[in-house]
């Protein structure tokens, strides 16, 4: 191996002391929590549900079932919807072949 590819590489020293890259992570893990909880509505009132039961899970079950309303009376939860019923119809479908699913 040639000195040059040494590892670890050295890297310059960031002039602002990373602040920038805080910033920018910081930036992306908002926004990915932002376009969540807006277009996911439903995952918080799943997990909501799974809670122990308690005075405050009740409270958070509440806040969560109106805030799916809220984003399902803007139809923000249709792209979800849509990838649901592709991701149904797919695990549906046979191949030939394949046994039918046995009846419930």
């Amino acid at each position: 191996m040639i000195d040059a590819e040494d590892f670890p590489t050295e890297l310059p020293a960031d002039p602002d002391g990373g602040a920038s890259a805080m910033r920018w992570t910081t930036g992306v893990i908002g926004l990915a929590t932002a376009a969540l909880a807006l277009l996911n509505a439903g995952a918080i009132a799943s997990w909501s549900e799974d809670l122990s039961p308690s005075p405050g899970t009740a409270k958070v079950m509440t806040a969560a079932d109106g805030w799916q309303a809220a984003m399902t009376g803007l139809r923000l939860d249709a792209p979800h919807g849509e990838l649901h019923r592709a991701w149904k119809q797919a695990e549906s479908a046979r191949w030939s072949g394949d046994a039918p699913p046995p009846e419930s």
